[in-house]
């Protein structure tokens, strides 16, 4: 049966803040960090309130390569510490979600067998600039340090090597300059933004009164409180708070200089990833991910970038480009055209233009405030900085960059700053914990035999839809099961293979307000390129139809960025 209030659920979030305003910590910003964050400090018992302007994951924590990697590519600029513990955070990340990800062969194709090992070497002194790829058995060396740093908590296969004959046979059409390449693997994430809610609910579910609040803005900060405004029905009202966590991401410093702290906490750079019509090339990739040189004839400003293939066309990223003011960034014609033909390079015979673009993940990612130039040499690192807040005479713990792999850790810190703050010691860790749909997983074939028979006790659903359930919410389809009981809930979306019940489900128990909610950040619709009007008018029809059975006004109006 479904849950008369799952955690989830907005109304009660509002009921509950009405009757007691008073949190331990709130925490700005709905992205990854936030998020994480949040269920770090409810699993302590804290009770705490994040609000988030929009829907959670819509920024950057949505326009990633969808990779959780451990920064192989940061090996040569010698921060170890960083790799070492982003490599053990992916690995932990794949344990916990294994409904969300799965083993990524990475190839590293290299012009040369030997040759750039002297400048790799320069480069992780800080004596050399540039961002290509050394010799390919230079490269295959580092992949086994790099899998040597994650020994502890193993949880992908082991790299190798494609000589030019094996690589020239792997991937049709390649740049025939390549004379070899070494691959390792990452995870793919099949979709970060479900990650998001997951952890949002169980941050929720820990029993401890948090609440993640969408859709809304801070309107004031005074020393009596915190005034908030709630996008979807205009309505104000005030919270209090003993700790803030800033999880601003880009806008870091725009939400600091709301509590009164006026300091560089980021830098923005925006990061553009195209999704590209290209059936052919899509099945020439198969299941790898290509981590290429860039088109630019100068050694020492080549750039590295990503393609693999999404349903039958392919994502290629990614941009980085400094930006001041992260609210205003978009995607330009100069990026496209740089990305074109940083492909055109690595495949040259493959026609491509920016007519078979068919839409675009665009973000800005908070980097670490620092010196220089150059934006794709800096570390990735996170900091959190603790500042006094003149305006509520509390402390404002500040998020600053940071990898969407150690999501995990940028959380653990920042609560292990705030515990700090409120003079509470940790009891709870959540190296090993589970996330969301991860709990219950089916990992042996009778375990998915007995959740199918679980599943079709719950609705009248046949095997198919049974394992894309349970492939898309792992133990959590049993929570979607109850939503497909009629034969109506059980339609699909146009000619996808989204089902209406699946919509209400978004709406009822995982926050999504609109279509833009449900194609770009509940489902894999946009980017598999299953996202046209028709699809948006019918999830909206269907939203809206059940909005007003639950009694509410539906409000915020769906809106397509970047299509």
């Amino acid at each position: 049966m479904m849950s008369e209030s799952p955690p989830l659920d907005r109304a009660r979030f509002l009921q509950e803040i009405h009757e007691d305003p008073a949190f331990d910590v709130l925490i700005v910003g709905g992205g990854i960090a936030g998020v994480s964050t949040l269920r770090e400090l409810s699993l302590e018992g804290l009770r705490c309130l994040l609000v988030e302007r929009s829907d959670l994951a819509n920024g950057a924590s949505s326009a990633l390569t969808r990779v959780a990697q451990g920064g192989f590519r940061y090996l040569e600029k010698g921060e170890i510490a960083l790799v070492s513990r982003a490599v053990i955070e992916r690995n932990r990340f794949v344990a916990a979600a294994p409904h969300q990800t799965r083993p990524l062969r990475v190839v590293l194709p290299s012009r040369t067998l030997f040759g750039g090992a002297l400048t790799a070497a320069l480069r992780a002194l800080g004596l050399a600039s540039g961002h290509s790829l050394p010799g390919a058995v230079w490269l295959r060396g580092a992949v086994a340090l790099y899998e040597y740093l994650g020994r502890a908590t193993r949880a992908l296969p082991g790299g190798g090597f494609f000589r030019r004959s094996a690589l020239q046979s792997r991937y049709a059409g390649i740049n025939g300059e390549y004379r070899a390449a070494a691959y390792e693997f990452e995870a793919l994430i099949a979709s970060p933004e479900r990650v998001a809610v997951e952890i949002a609910e169980d941050a929720v579910a820990a029993g401890s009164g948090s609440i993640a609040l969408t859709h809304t803005r801070i309107i004031r900060v005074e020393r009596d409180g915190v005034g908030l405004r709630d996008a979807l029905n205009g309505a104000d009202f005030e919270v209090k708070a003993r700790v803030v966590v800033n999880a601003g991401g880009a806008g870091a410093d725009a939400v600091a200089r709301l509590f009164g702290v006026d300091t560089k906490l980021v830098d923005g750079v925006a990061g553009t990833h195209l999704l590209i019509r290209a059936p052919a090339l899509a099945q020439t990739l198969g299941g790898d991910l290509l981590f290429f040189e860039d088109a630019n004839p100068a050694r020492d400003k080549t750039r590295l970038c990503c393609l693999y293939a999404v349903g039958d066309g392919v994502l290629l990223g990614a941009t980085e480009t400094p930006v001041a003011d992260p609210d205003a960034s978009r995607p330009s014609a100069d990026e496209e055209a740089y990305l074109l033909a940083a492909l055109r390079r690595l495949f040259p015979k493959v026609e491509v233009s920016a007519a078979d673009i068919r839409g675009r993940l665009h973000g800005v990612r908070p980097l670490a405030a620092a010196t220089g130039d150059d934006v794709t040499g800096r570390s990735r690192d996170h900091v959190i900085r603790v500042s006094p807040s003149t305006k509520l005479a509390l402390p404002l713990i500040s998020i600053a960059g940071g990898k969407w792999s150690t999501f995990r850790a940028i959380g653990a810190d920042a609560a292990d700053a705030a515990l700090g703050a409120l003079n509470v010691s940790r009891l709870v860790s959540t190296e090993t914990l589970a996330i969301g749909g991860g709990r219950g997983w089916p990992a042996t074939a009778s375990e998915r035999r007995r959740l199918r028979e679980r599943l079709s006790a719950l609705a009248p659903i046949d095997d198919a839809l049974s394992d894309r359930l349970i492939a898309v919410y792992g133990g959590r389809a049993e929570r979607v099961a109850p939503y497909l009981v009629d034969e109506a809930a059980r339609r699909t979306i146009g000619s996808t293979d989204l089902t209406i019940g699946e919509v209400r489900f978004f709406l009822r128990e995982e926050l999504a307000i609109n279509a833009d909610d449900v194609v770009r950040r509940r489902t894999r619709l946009y980017i598999e390129g299953n996202a046209d009007p028709a699809v948006f008018a019918q999830i909206e029809s269907v939203l809206s139809e059940a909005t007003a059975k639950i009694g509410e006004k539906p409000t915020v109006a769906a809106a397509s960025r970047f299509a």
